[in-house]
């Protein structure tokens, strides 16, 4: 009851937000409505569920029939993208199948059907933490079952998790060996669609069309409409990579009519995000602009987070490209919201779970301890039970010395071990140290020449003139006076240039960036974008904190090339009520920030932020790729006029 009254509040609340973005664009966009792309924004579930389906659940009068009555429904929801409604169909069946005193055979069947359900259903919602555990779960009990039908379904949607979170070594040996194994055409071919995703996903074109394409084949014989229409989505992909925009348009406005037609309005929304970036592209903001915002005001509708993170993307790219970096910011900003929030529902545990887990763990136990009664009173015989202590008492000395040769060999793992991590810990203090060394021998030696400049050359100068001046008499030592005095002016130049690097004052501090960046925008390397807004205000930074800056943007995108294995790196340096905000973000693998420790790079930067009173935020997570977010507050001293 207490989950369904959340999730009856999340849905009100998205409704009302939704309706709230919709109506405040309609003024501004007239064809929002019903655009030129015939998107349509709805403002609640266009989804009308049949009677007929409620009234056959409600007249089961016990669980297993609850249970058979019901799976028509949660198929009608799954078709129909409303993955929330199984997921709360699915908790509450587990919940009364836990209570129900079925036969053990017949209640591990039913769990087999609703985990896998379940986890299907999170899959799609991309809560794959919790899918990966329903799948393994029902992997077990399909096994033990020797239900061989659903142990390949559920070894399917393992292979389909490490798919979306991007471990595509895993993924791919997984399918390779549900394609050994399964004697099953439907699953074959789901395996080729899942292939034809990953192989897009390489940019691997040539053969994720080919797997594709069967699928697609196969889809159509079977009419399976929403398997179709998914397989021709990845072919507009396709198109789109490989520079056919119009033919890509044209199928993903084709998926996205059908998907209307057949209520699938997963595919609806993600066929008019495609479409909208196909816009971005061909450099219709506005018409990309009033379609996306359709497309998202559909997904808060329908809470689908997944959806709502590409569409704020996408949103953020249109503002971005048309210049409007304030907006883009609070895009980028919301962006960082709703990811926050799908992690948060990932590391979720309810607690009907943990009761399934209890009197699963409980019942199990009882069985066993019941069969160990029963083994107990047919075999111990008091001369069978003599002869097996005589065997079992060598038998025990040698496991007890293999034990104990074990646990010496483990001990003596565990001290060499913690002798290297000491060594390296040594080496690396020894060498921080050297490079600290060497850092202060260097100014030192800097300040020397400084000094010697200014006391040998200028110095010199000065003095000399002073003399002059005291004995000028006449027009040639007032021409020598000048000369000497131009003289110390460039040596005063010379000295000043050696301290700042000219490029700093010389060049736009925007296009200093961006020509430094462009050197790295050559095939194979990752796609690098820099935005500055505003120029102008940027560039009348102080120097030394202009330096700086450019330190740090060199350092992150080293690390992103050497380190992060992405293909899109965005780079965002923003003056705004006093703030030099710096925004950089790669696609890449990302990493726990709970268990990374950082290297020297990072604690350089730190330490360039700390020295303007600065803030270093680093927002990552495994296969979600880095947003790292540095704020310095402009104070008088780091402005030039």
């Amino acid at each position: 009851m207490i989950k369904a009254t959340t999730i009856s509040v999340q849905t009100w609340r998205n409704r009302l937000l939704a309706l709230l973005f919709t109506s405040l664009l309609m003024p501004a966009f007239p064809c929002l409505a019903q655009n030129d792309a015939g998107f349509t924004g709805y403002a609640g579930v266009p989804v009308k569920t049949p009677d007929s389906l409620f009234k056959k659940v409600h007249l089961a009068t016990d669980v297993k029939t609850k249970i058979q009555a019901i799976q028509p429904l949660l198929s009608f929801h799954a078709t129909h993208g409303t993955t929330d409604s199984v997921i709360l169909y699915a908790l509450d069946l587990i919940g009364d199948l836990n209570q129900s005193k079925l036969p053990a055979a017949d209640r591990l069947s039913c769990q087999v059907f609703l985990y896998l359900t379940l986890a299907n259903a999170y899959n799609e919602e991309g809560l794959y933490d919790e899918a990966l555990r329903f799948y393994l779960q029902g992997l077990r009990i399909a096994a033990s079952l020797g239900n061989e039908a659903a142990v390949n379904d559920n070894k399917l949607g393992i292979a389909n998790v490490y798919a979306a979170r991007h471990e595509h070594e895993k993924a791919i040996a997984a399918y390779k060996d549900l394609l050994d194994t399964a004697p099953d055409e439907r699953l074959k071919h789901l395996v080729y669609e899942r292939l034809g995703i990953i192989f897009l996903e390489q940019k691997d074109l040539p053969q994720a069309k080919q797997y594709t394409e069967k699928a697609l084949v196969y889809f159509r014989q079977q009419q399976q409409e929403k398997k179709e229409l998914k397989a021709e989505l990845t072919l507009g992909i396709i198109a789109e990579y490989n520079q056919q925009g119009e033919n890509a348009y044209s199928i993903y406005n084709e998926v996205k009519n059908k998907a209307q037609q057949y209520q699938f309005y997963d595919l609806y929304i993600e066929a008019g995000q495609r479409m909208g970036d196909l816009l971005i592209a061909q450099k219709e903001y506005d018409n990309a602009r009033a379609l996306l915002s359709l497309v998202y005001s559909n997904a808060l509708q329908w809470n689908d987070l997944k959806a709502q993170l590409k569409v704020l993307n996408s949103l953020r790219n249109v503002h971005a490209a048309m210049g409007d970096y304030q907006n883009a910011y609070a895009l980028m900003t919301q962006y960082l919201g709703v990811s926050q929030e799908l992690l948060t529902r990932q590391n979720k545990r309810e607690i009907n779970e943990l009761e399934i887990k209890y009197q699963t763990a409980r019942k199990e136990k009882e069985i066993l301890n019941k069969e160990n009664e029963l083994n107990y009173q047919k075999t111990v015989k008091y001369s069978l039970l003599i002869g097996f202590l005589v065997i079992l008492l060598p038998v025990i000395g040698l496991l007890y010395m293999y034990y104990q040769k074990l646990q010496a060999q483990s001990k003596l793992n565990t001290t060499l071990e913690e002798m290297n991590r000491q060594e390296i810990a040594a080496l690396l203090k020894d060498k921080e140290l050297e490079l600290l060394k060497a850092s202060v021998s260097g100014q030192e030696k800097e300040r020397k020449r400084i000094a010697g400049e200014l006391h040998d050359s200028i110095g010199g100068n000065l003095a000399a003139i002073k003399l002059q001046l005291s004995n000028h008499t006449g027009t040639d030592k007032l021409q020598n006076l000048i000369r000497q005095v131009d003289d110390t002016y460039h040596q005063v130049r010379d000295l000043s240039h050696d301290l700042v690097p000219p490029q700093f004052s010389n060049t736009g501090y925007a296009e200093l960036i961006a020509g430094y960046i462009r050197q790295f925008n050559v095939p194979g390397n990752a796609a690098i974008t820099f935005h500055a807004f505003p120029n102008e205000e940027i560039d009348r930074i102080e120097t030394s904190l202009k330096v700086e800056i450019y330190k740090i943007i060199q350092e992150l995108i080293t690390n992103a090339l050497k380190h992060s294995k992405a293909t899109k790196v965005e780079i965002q340096l923003t003056q705004l009520d006093g703030m030099l905000k710096l925004l950089f973000e790669d696609n890449g693998q990302g990493f726990s920030l709970e268990t990374v420790k950082y290297g020297l790079g990072f604690q350089n930067i730190q330490t360039r932020v700390k020295l303007f009173d600065g803030i270093f935020t680093i927002d990552s997570f495994p296969s979600k790729g880095t947003v790292i977010d540095i704020e310095i507050p402009l104070n008088q001293e780091y402005c030039e006029v």
